[in-house]
């Protein structure tokens, strides 16, 4: 009886006994431009931060179950510092809460990769890449190319000066006070450029913004050099841009309050409201098109034009309405000449010559155009 309670109370000691923590700590001498190197085939979050002093210093803590079976390694390298983790037993099972915490110089090169984890870099020049299979991206005060992504988290990228992308498989994409051409995109969230203004550190011209999401709103303040945007279930929002807009949605509102240059937008079921500014020169045409929803247009003062307007009647209602700020000339055709099997209208004009195209057609929706002050 003795013998069977005591091997009893060493089991329950041996189910309750705390996990033993690991605690890797590494210093070591590098110099700027070289590279950091992270293969973290456990999974866990990773911190990078840039510091002014010519070494890494790697901090590796590990909790849980399984800690003691965590081996870490961090080498020097011939091109800097490389940094892995891995489980010794290879078990589907294995279990650890891993954190990896690294000082490197603030001019410093990354190829950053974990099986799951966040990852966040802060105050680094360089090319900076890498990639997480679950986990948040935390971006800030970087320079130079990034090119990062993440199966499962939200993008956040801020206070940056950097061109390149970064992605998303299952999260937001949010881009907050950034300079450069940056393309976002995510499988299922939404996107957002806060204060993103595109420009060369050589200073030419920047290049044109693409952003995607599969089902999600996009939201942009500033797109100077040309935006291309696209959603498979969303909103579209443009503040100001030029050069270009080519905008497609294939279920909700495109609103574009500024665009110097032209514009092709069209969506499946929402309303489209647009605001042509800037001079009459150019490229300036227009193609507008909603499936079912009404399309409103503003386009400058003394811009040289010609419409082709048309809304698709698709039931016996008849009623539709066209408001233009241009004569035009209006055409209503019914389809075998009842207005219950739907109709055609059908407008066009010209105005001051006529070189810009303006192409406008929507579905059981109500169209008006207005010229600019």
């Amino acid at each position: 009886m003795m013998t069977r309670l005591f091997s009893l109370c060493m089991l329950l000691l041996l189910v309750t006994a705390p996990a033993l923590a690991q605690n890797v700590s590494r210093t070591l001498s590098v110099k700027p431009g070289q590279l950091l190197t992270t293969d973290i085939e456990t999974g866990g979050d990773i911190t990078i931060t840039g510091w002014s002093r010519d070494e890494v210093k790697v901090d590796v803590k590990i909790d849980g179950r399984d800690a003691e079976d965590v081996e870490v390694t961090i080498d020097e390298t011939s091109r800097g510092v490389a940094v892995r983790t891995e489980y010794r037993s290879r078990s589907r099972r294995n279990r650890a809460d891993v954190n990896v915490t690294v000082m490197v110089p603030s001019r410093f090169n990354l190829d950053v990769e974990s099986m799951g984890g966040d990852l966040t870099v802060s105050g680094v020049e360089g090319d900076l890449e890498g990639s997480s299979m679950g986990g948040d991206l935390e971006l800030s005060n970087l320079k130079g190319m990034v090119n990062m992504s993440t199966m499962g988290g939200d993008v956040v990228l801020e206070d940056s000066d950097v061109d390149g992308k970064v992605s998303t498989m299952g999260g937001d994409v949010d881009l907050r006070n950034v300079t450069g051409s940056v393309n976002g995109s995510t499988m299922g969230g939404d996107v957002t450029y806060d204060n993103v203004r595109s420009a060369r550190r050589d200073g030419t011209a920047g290049e044109e913004m693409k952003v995607s999401t599969m089902g999600g709103d996009i939201e942009i303040g500033e797109a100077l050099f040309g935006v291309d945007v696209s959603t498979m279930g969303g909103e579209i929002a443009i503040g100001k841009a030029a050069r270009f807009v080519k905008a497609s949605t294939m279920g909700g509102e495109i609103t574009v309050d500024e665009i110097d240059g032209w514009i092709e937008a069209t969506t499946m079921g929402g309303d489209i409201e647009v605001t042509m500014v800037g001079g009459t020169e150019g490229d300036r045409h227009v193609e507008l098109e909603s499936m079912g929803g009404r399309i409103e247009l503003v386009i400058p003062k003394g811009l040289s034009a010609e419409f082709d307007i048309e809304i698709v009647l698709d039931d016996e209602d008849d009623r539709y309405r066209i408001e233009s700020d241009f004569d035009l000339d209006v055409n209503v055709d019914s389809r075998g000449g009842r207005w219950r099997d739907g109709g055609r209208v059908h407008a066009t004009g010209s105005v001051n010559g006529g070189r810009n195209l303006i192409k406008i057609k929507t579905h059981d929706g109500d169209i008006v155009i207005r010229e600019g002050r």
